[in-house]
């Protein structure tokens, strides 16, 4: 996916923040994206959505003095651009699993979602062998999500093989069924995408790892608790990077209206974790020059 060129900041107050006012340890997730927000483009009037009434005189102020260009931050701040009618600026969603349905007109998002294609390439990095990429999802919440992985799977000469599932239950019997028939050769890996759907940390993920370390088959995802957990690898935000790209979108946006850039994008600011024990038992070795790559390690030196 194509950066988004850098611009210069706006001027002070020309670019406004909506995000969920949160108590720790949640808060400081949200100021680290504020941070690579303010890094990028300046100065910025800040908008804590409390959930309650009172954000609506938040809101009503952005009505009396309209922004450049708002940012969005979180489901809550999705819903609070959302209820806005008519705005004269554009909308920039980030901070939250967006589906192309949830952005309305004048808005363009940065999925939470890591970019498939930074997953298959981390992938084929630490497994050569690796030829076929098993998913399981729900259409409504992923099926966006698998299209672009379709691409990136083809791009990395792998092949994505698709497993619809409704529930959890028909879910845990696809994983069970797909990992019992695995060939344990490492030729077929297992990718856990960011839908609630198919995948959970109390059923599905002890039931996947199991299943796969029996069956010597790896297993990817977003998530850096599941990398320690026994998970091979993840790859998940980089909150600082993630403000700055969404400070980018919105300054172009704000230049030059959302119409020329994508509607939605994926996340391409990432951070990688690993866990070296589930490396071994795969017969992956991972040199001390790998892992610097990996901000986490598991277990942990």
């Amino acid at each position: 996916m194509p950066a988004v060129e850098a611009e210069p900041p706006l001027p002070a107050s020309e670019l406004v923040v909506a995000y969920p006012k949160l108590p720790p340890p949640y808060s400081a997730v949200f100021a680290t994206i504020l941070e690579g927000i303010r890094r990028q483009a300046g100065e910025l009037r800040r908008l804590p959505l409390a959930g309650t009434e009172a954000d609506a005189a938040l809101l009503e102020g952005l009505r009396r003095r309209p922004p450049r260009a708002l940012i969005a931050l979180g489901r809550r701040g999705l819903l609070a651009a959302r209820s806005l009618s008519q705005r004269p600026f554009p909308v920039v969603v980030g901070a939250v699993l967006l589906r192309p349905q949830d952005l309305d007109q004048g808005m363009v998002g940065l999925s939470l979602a890591p970019d498939p294609g930074a997953l298959f390439r981390q992938l084929r990095a630490l497994v050569p062998a690796v030829r076929r990429v098993a998913v399981v999802y729900d259409p409504r919440r992923s099926g966006w999500l698998v299209e672009r992985a379709r691409e990136a799977a083809a791009a990395a000469s792998l092949a994505l093989e698709e497993h619809q599932a409704q529930d959890l239950r028909e879910a845990a019997r696809i994983y069970r069924d797909l990992l019992r028939g695995a060939p344990g050769d490492g030729t077929l890996a297992l990718w856990l995408p960011p839908d609630a759907t198919t995948v959970d940390g109390r059923v599905i993920l002890p039931l996947v790892l199991r299943e796969a370390w029996r069956r010597s088959v790896p297993v990817f995802a977003s998530n850096p608790a599941f990398a320690k957990r026994g998970v091979l690898f993840a790859l998940y935000p980089d909150n600082e990077a993630m403000g700055r790209r969404l400070a980018e979108l919105a300054v172009a946006c704000a230049r030059d209206g959302c119409g020329g850039h994508p509607r939605l994008r994926l996340l391409t600011e990432l951070r990688k974790a690993i866990n070296l024990r589930t490396a071994s038992h795969l017969g992956i070795r991972v040199s001390i020059e790998q892992q610097r790559e990996f901000a986490l390690l598991f277990p942990a030196p």
